[in-house]
């Protein structure tokens, strides 16, 4: 009893880790996909400003949503709204949220990883891995067929309140973090965990594979 309890804890340290990572790598590949869309959907037609201090701007937003020893957001060259800011502070909970969860589940996952490769039983990232890959295809599928409704079913779950619902005049940072742009973000953290699975799956076949053998 007691193994299987410490079993089903290593399973979720693992599913909470991939999906933690999934978010923070996609955090992190913002500050690279943020200047190329805000090029491409030539945002900065909407509000007069160098390509270079907007980026300033969103590197900004991105150090105040994830450092928490930052406890007010200013942006240089964006008025913030009381509204805007309380929505950008519950933005800046969910996204320390994931960083904190990908540090406590990462020593859990890496090492029930290791003893299982140690152990030659990767086979059994198989069935988990098949799961993973399939769901957020699901998922993705009903995104696909509108985002736009997808984008706010998904704010009406994470948010207890309607500030996410931006009024340009009075928060003009919405004018140049484009729907695409949030768009990518999700497609960027939906391939990285479905890489991740992948790699569960290769790794489990590869090991079935290998006992096959020796029998």
């Amino acid at each position: 009893m007691k193994a299987d309890l410490k079993d089903g804890i290593n399973w979720l340290a693992v599913t909470f880790f991939c999906i933690s990572l999934a978010v923070v790598l996609t955090l992190l590949c913002s500050y690279l996909l943020f200047p190329v869309d805000a090029q491409i959907y030539q945002v900065r037609r909407l509000w007069p400003i160098s390509a270079g201090a907007l980026y300033h701007n969103f590197v900004q937003l991105m150090a105040y949503l994830q450092l928490p020893w930052i406890s007010t957001l200013q942006l240089a060259d964006f008025p913030v709204s009381k509204s805007g800011a309380l929505h950008f502070a519950d933005v800046k909970k969910l996204f320390i949220l994931a960083w904190v969860i990908l540090l406590i589940t990462a020593p859990f996952a890496v090492r029930f990883l290791r003893r299982l490769k140690k152990q030659r039983q990767e086979y059994r990232l198989l069935h988990p891995a098949q799961i993973g890959f399939v769901i957020p295809l699901i998922l993705a599928g009903i995104a696909a067929l509108n985002f736009n409704q997808f984008f706010i079913t998904f704010h009406e779950i994470f948010f207890r309140n309607q500030d996410w619902l931006f009024d340009p005049a009075k928060d003009p940072i919405i004018l140049v973090l484009p729907e695409e742009f949030f768009m990518h973000c999700f497609i960027l953290a939906f391939v990285l965990f479905e890489l991740m699975m992948l790699m569960g799956w290769l790794k489990a076949r590869r090991s079935l594979k290998l006992l096959q053998a020796d029998h």
